[in-house]
């Protein structure tokens, strides 16, 4: 055996294998949500195949304690370190990770601006979006300890103001503060999971020039063929071609519970984004794409698994290498602070606007009913239960938004402000460069 093929070997020997899965842990909203979790733990614990073997495994959506009860026990042999991230008012972030290699700590970092509190329907304020920061040991003698930054950014849910564009987008600046400051420290970075970003967008630029990291799908992909992404590409294949040379995770027709969309509505949201310094990913792919057996014939999620095989420098042996021009680092600056200053120049008034104009006129209302009571129950008795109804009701709805006025557009409106001076203060620096 030459020497290139012993190093070869060595290589393979010391690489990881990652597995970054949204589950569609929803409870009482996700269809078979029990079945298909104890499915993917079953696989998790026990694969079919070499194929299915992850060294690392960074789940989002587990919101159910007993799935993740399901899911620690099973998985115990097969992964003896994990951890799940708690903290929201709720049931937290849904963000678990399970590992092969020891956790040397961990901790959490919930984004500052996360949704609005008043959309409560929607959840992603309450379940406290988040990045799940998990520090490994080093897996081998010499190599860098890795930090895994695990995460499920906030979902858009319409055009405009429902996309929550400035949202992600601020969430993906503070992902690059994160990533900067682990560099610093020695470690390796990945950055996995549902990040709701499309490639191009203003998320995945921050991602990919401000932070510097590289996408491992293009790293992994050497035919130019293989490198389509965007949009308008994907529209034009296959669902298998989508797939298979896109890297499609989300909203595929080959994928049961979203077989009813749009070909043109398959994306890629799942990533694993790595620092190329330290990282050297060879082989990516989009997993768990089967269907469970019957009688439930479904897939396993409403998304679709990403896995990235990969290598760790070591640690007397690697430098930063982040060669991003300064025109690129500007024009990505001047992007977000032109989302934050849509949003703070229109949403941000009109929110504040109605719901402060909603809680004066409760009062007067509320006011004017008590007054208009006596006369009514002179006229019909009932008429006096009707009011006071109405004057709970309006009053009710009066304070909460009065509430969500005073302490959730003006936090979210400050939190807004700093960002933006953050993103100012970086603007200046890189000029400076």
């Amino acid at each position: 055996m030459s020497a290139a093929e012993e190093e070869k070997g060595r290589q393979n020997a010391r690489s990881l294998k990652l597995l970054t899965l949204n589950t569609w842990g929803l409870k009482y909203l996700s269809k078979f949500r029990k079945e298909r979790l104890q499915a993917i733990a079953d696989r998790l614990s026990s694969p079919a195949s070499a194929g299915d073997e992850y060294d690392i495994v960074a789940l989002q959506e587990i919101w159910c304690d007993e799935d993740w009860q399901y899911i620690k026990k099973k998985c115990q042999s097969a992964f003896p370190y994990t951890r799940k991230f708690m903290s929201g008012i709720i049931s937290g972030p849904g963000l678990v990770v399970l590992s092969r290699v020891p956790i040397e700590s961990t901790f959490l970092y919930r984004f500052p601006i996360n949704g609005r509190a008043s959309a409560f329907f929607r959840g992603d304020w309450y379940v406290g979006k988040s990045i799940a920061v998990t520090l490994l040991r080093p897996h081998y003698p010499g190599a860098i300890p890795i930090a895994l930054l695990n995460s499920h950014m906030h979902a858009p849910y319409g055009r405009g103001d429902s996309s929550y564009s400035c949202h992600r987008a601020c969430q993906a600046w503070d992902f690059t503060k994160i990533v900067s400051a682990l560099q610093k420290a020695g470690y390796a970075i990945i950055q996995v999971g549902d990040l709701n970003s499309r490639p191009g967008s203003l998320p995945y630029k921050l991602f990919t020039i401000t932070a510097g990291l590289v996408d491992s799908w293009n790293m992994c992909q050497t035919d130019a063929e293989k490198r389509m992404s965007f949009r308008e590409e994907l529209a034009t294949m296959d669902p298998k071609d989508q797939v298979l040379i896109g890297g499609v995770t989300c909203d595929s027709q080959l994928n049961t519970w979203r077989a009813h969309r749009k070909r043109a509505d398959a994306c890629r949201l799942d990533y694993a984004f790595i620092d190329p310094s330290t990282v050297h990913p060879f082989d990516a792919k989009v997993v768990f794409t089967e269907r469970l057996p019957p009688p439930f014939n479904c897939s396993y999620s409403d998304h679709f698994g990403y896995s990235v095989e990969f290598n760790v420098a070591y640690e007397d042996g690697y430098t930063h290498d982040h060669s991003i021009s300064t025109v690129d680092k500007l024009s990505v600056l001047k992007e977000l602070l032109a989302e934050i200053e849509r949003y703070r120049s229109h949403t941000i008034p009109y929110q504040a606007n109605w719901r402060k104009f909603h809680f004066l006129l409760s009062i007067v209302l509320v006011i004017a009913i008590h007054v208009g009571i006596t006369f009514a129950a002179n006229r019909r008795g009932y008429a006096a239960v009707l009011l006071l109804f109405a004057s709970t009701v309006i009053g009710i709805t009066g304070v909460v938004n009065g509430l969500i006025w005073f302490l959730g557009v003006r936090s979210e409106s400050r939190a807004l402000v700093e960002v933006q001076l953050e993103v100012e203060d970086s603007f200046v620096a890189t000029k400076d460069e």
